[in-house]
């Protein structure tokens, strides 16, 4: 074999293995958020409201949420459970700036993700963040989903 191939091999492998490596963040995913943990019963978070609207069965939110995510401003935070554990939390923001603002943020803490389109987002083998932007709707929304075993 040449210097020449050998070489291309070399290097051909060692973006072979970086790529591998980019396939999930260097961060580790959240394991709470707002200090509830993922799979926690609904029964022990006790200042949760259901969501009245039909169609949201199983979706609650806090009537003292912060309506900030990091320096973004946000509009609602809704949390998700099924079999009564925590599994999925969205966020529901407009503007630009705000988007950005998030964006900005889950990059500092994750690094790079992957994006298609108007979505963004980050995964590891149990979890999940997705941020999307609606340009005609000038919104977006943030989602956290743990996407484990049920314990």
């Amino acid at each position: 074999m040449s210097i020449r191939a050998l070489i291309a091999t070399a290097a051909l492998l060692c973006l072979a293995a970086m790529a591998l490596a980019a396939e999930f963040p260097a961060a580790p995913p959240p394991d709470a958020f707002r200090g509830i943990k993922w799979q926690t019963p609904l029964s022990e978070i006790p200042d949760l409201k259901p969501v009245q609207t039909p169609g949201y069965r199983d979706t609650y939110y806090r009537e003292a949420e912060r309506m900030t995510f990091g320096d973004a401003e946000i509009l609602s935070v809704a949390y998700y459970f099924h079999n009564d554990r925590l599994y999925r939390v969205g966020i529901a923001f407009t503007g630009r700036a705000n988007h950005f603002l998030i964006k900005e943020r889950l990059l500092s803490t994750y690094g790079l993700g992957r994006g298609v389109g108007q979505r963004y987002g980050w995964m590891w083998p149990d979890f999940s963040v997705e941020l999307t932007y609606d340009d005609d709707a000038k919104g977006g929304a943030l989602y956290y989903t743990y996407e484990g075993k049920a314990d």
